[in-house]
């Protein structure tokens, strides 16, 4: 009995490192590729204080540690509508919160704006029936709090849309990611939460 739990303990350590040198890799890319684009896998290895070898154990090739962020973006978009629902909020105060986190995500992640087919491929972009911010539109349209004449599908895909014309905003310097997101969110709100035709 003894030699399972200390196998199990030195199982979990090593999966605990694992974790954190996974963590390492990730964190130095997104320092590395928000400064420089085509900063080389080595260049991020170096800055990861990982040793090569392992970081390709994790990341075989660039384009692996690309999906890994791009599959985070994904994750923090997430996470940013499931704080934006609370259950006594109403719809509007809902797309005010989401402005300026889906700005902040973008703030973020600018390098992957030129990864081809980054965007494209996101499971975002296909939802499924489960996707939170798509399963709250559709909630949200049968309690009678956004516009009847306006599928779920299509709120969510046009938010989408105006998200991305935000962010490109931001990155044009016409707007500041606070004032962006702010507008991005009262935007949303007059367009989806505002009075039927």
């Amino acid at each position: 009995m003894g030699d399972a739990t200390g196998t199990n303990t030195t199982e979990h350590a090593l999966r605990s490192d694992a974790q954190r040198n996974r963590d390492a890799v990730i964190a130095a890319a997104i320092r590395m590729l928000a400064a420089d684009p085509e900063a080389s896998m080595q260049q991020i290895a170096a800055q990861s204080g990982v040793g090569r070898t392992t970081v390709y154990r994790h990341f075989p090739t660039r384009e692996h540690l690309m999906q890994a962020l791009v599959d985070l973006v994904v994750d923090e978009q997430r996470a940013i509508v499931r704080a934006a629902i609370t259950p006594d909020a109403a719809a509007a105060a809902v797309f005010h919160r989401l402005g300026p986190g889906i700005i902040r995500v973008g703030e973020r992640y600018r390098f992957l704006d030129n990864r081809p087919g980054a965007i494209a491929d996101a499971p975002l972009r296909h939802p499924t029936a489960g996707e939170p911010l798509l399963e709250w539109l559709t909630d949200a349209a049968e309690r009678g709090e956004l516009r009847a004449d306006l599928p779920p599908e299509w709120m969510y895909a046009m938010i989408h849309g105006l998200a991305r014309a935000a962010n490109e905003e931001v990155l044009a310097g016409r707007r500041s990611a606070e004032e962006a997101g702010r507008l991005l969110g009262r935007t949303l709100a007059d367009a989806f939460a505002g009075p039927n035709p």
